[in-house]
């Protein structure tokens, strides 16, 4: 496979320089195959798959040694099974010996391995002088915002301006990373319906990872793939030269003034989809007006550049990257300034961290999602904890989940029930709550303790029961093979005669 380097340049050899196959041979000295692979490639997603795990020979008996372990946990260190004791075991059960079809070494390994991770589980938690049709500009510019608390914060507007007919597009976004950049275009595409035929670009390091010798550019992996994706080309102002993309650098300043003051106030991620969809009909609206020296209407002249645009790819891009990241002790991981946490079973694992623009989701080795966190750009003073994955094991301690800071997200009636509760009853209570907990439902158990005065753990199960659990018989159902059921009519003649009532008995 061709380095990501030279992909993007036989697309940009095929795609802007016009040249076929043959020409692409000569001049790069690739296998034909190899050329038309990558220019005939509509799809340029980053894509990985979840490793297959091969069957073991030793899977059926897992269940089995699992159980022994979990048993062994209970007891005194003397009394526990040592691996060996535990594959003997095996060779004498005339059932089990059936099925144990591996070595003697496997099943140490398997036993050694096991028992790590049920104890951990448990006690560790270019420039353009004459503009084109169909060629744009992109910049960022600082725009402030209002959040819910009333503080201000320094967020970012990405313009994609299109020169020729004067239009202008903006997304408001958190920050000005690669993944901003290329969410905020993306939105932008589909919403114009098409894609530009060449973007000019600034040295922003989103894009540019520095300049090399004669002007070229090594850029972000993540851009290429996005370029090469969307298949436009991206040219490149010279340094500190903001005056070549002109026109969009007057295009920010003219839809900060006109539609991101005064302040907007974005508290959720709910807000800010809806303000970035509103942004984008206002620009379109903002069309309706004349151009500065053509005397047309922008929206007349704009439908003609749609009508020119590159189509969507068919597949929508993905916009993340895989970065390979390391837990701590407990469990969490570093990301720019800030930790995130796994699930308690992961101490001093190795993880991958898929980084989208609002969204971190941390994944196993094998690519299976662990957690899943709102990205922080500025720097939190703790760390940022999902607490579903840490409540099964914080209940198995009771007085420290009390002392949780999950506690106290909790209903304040939850809470001053479990103050109440008497030690023994406590852990009682909170291996109730558990799966009430698990499946979002902390709300009913909240009205049970609000309505009911509950005492002890049996009454709140009994009448959590009753609140929520569907008390109406289920629906009889009848097939064609269902058998005719005779009603059943007693014969108490027997009893009668045996009380004198009758002299003959009727069999």
């Amino acid at each position: 496979m061709l380095e990501l380097k030279e992909q993007f340049r036989l697309s940009n050899l095929s795609e802007y320089e016009g040249m076929g196959i043959r020409a692409i041979m000569r001049k790069t000295g690739h296998h034909y195959q190899t050329v038309k692979k990558y220019i005939d490639k509509e799809d340029w997603n980053v894509g990985y798959k979840p490793r297959k795990q091969r069957a073991s020979k030793l899977e059926p008996l897992m269940p089995t040694i699992d159980k022994w372990l979990r048993e062994d946990m209970t007891k005194r260190r003397k009394d526990k099974r040592a691996a060996t004791k535990i594959f003997n075991d095996l060779q004498k059960d005339e059932e089990l010996s059936k099925l144990l079809e591996v070595s003697k070494q496997t099943v140490l390994n398997y036993v050694s391995k096991r028992k790590k991770e049920l104890y951990s589980q448990t006690y560790k938690t270019a420039m353009y002088t004459l503009h084109a049709m169909c060629e744009a500009q992109v910049d960022f510019g600082d725009v402030t915002i209002i959040r819910g608390n009333g503080a201000e914060e320094t967020w970012h507007e990405l313009v994609l301006s299109f020169p020729w007919s004067n239009a202008g597009f903006a997304q408001l976004c958190r920050n000005e990373t690669k993944e901003c950049l290329c969410e905020a275009l993306q939105r932008i595409f589909e919403y114009i319906g098409g894609v530009p035929l060449r973007i000019l670009f600034d040295n922003m390091s989103s894009v540019v990872i520095h300049i090399e010798e004669y002007g070229e550019r090594k850029l972000t992996d993540t851009f290429m793939r996005f370029a090469m994706h969307h298949r436009f080309k991206a040219d490149f102002c010279n340094p500190d030269s903001p005056h070549e993309k002109g026109n969009v650098e007057n295009k920010v300043g003219y839809l900060r003034r006109n539609y991101l003051l005064p302040a907007p106030i974005i508290v959720s991620q709910t807000d800010l989809e809806a303000f970035n969809q509103r942004l984008l009909d206002n620009c379109m609206t903002d069309l309706e007006r004349e151009h500065y020296s053509k005397k047309e209407l922008i929206c007349d002249l704009f439908a003609e550049e749609q009508q020119a645009l590159s189509p969507l790819p068919k597949e929508k891009f993905r916009v993340f990257r895989l970065e390979k990241v390391k837990t701590d002790k407990y469990s969490l991981v570093q990301f720019e300034h800030n930790k995130y946490s796994t699930s308690p079973e992961y101490p001093k694992r190795e993880m991958w961290l898929e980084i989208g623009t609002l969204e971190l989701r941390i994944l196993n080795e094998d690519y299976e999602e662990i957690a899943a966190h709102e990205r922080r750009y500025e720097r939190e003073s703790q760390p940022i904890f999902d607490f579903k994955n840490y409540v099964s094991t914080l209940i198995k301690r009771p007085r420290a989940f009390l002392d949780s800071p999950y506690f106290l997200t909790l209903p304040v009636i939850v809470q001053n029930h479990l103050k109440s509760c008497p030690y023994k009853d406590l852990k009682q209570m909170l291996l109730l709550l558990l799966p009430i907990i698990q499946d979002g439902k902390i709300g009913d158990a909240e009205a049970v303790l609000e309505l009911l005065e509950i005492r002890n753990t049996d009454e709140f199960n009994v009448a959590y029961r009753a609140l929520t659990e569907d008390t109406r018989p289920l629906p009889s159902v009848t097939t064609m093979l269902t058998p005719i059921q005779q009603p059943y009519l007693p014969k108490l003649t027997m009893y009668s005669a045996l009380q004198g009532g009758f002299e003959e008995v009727d069999g």
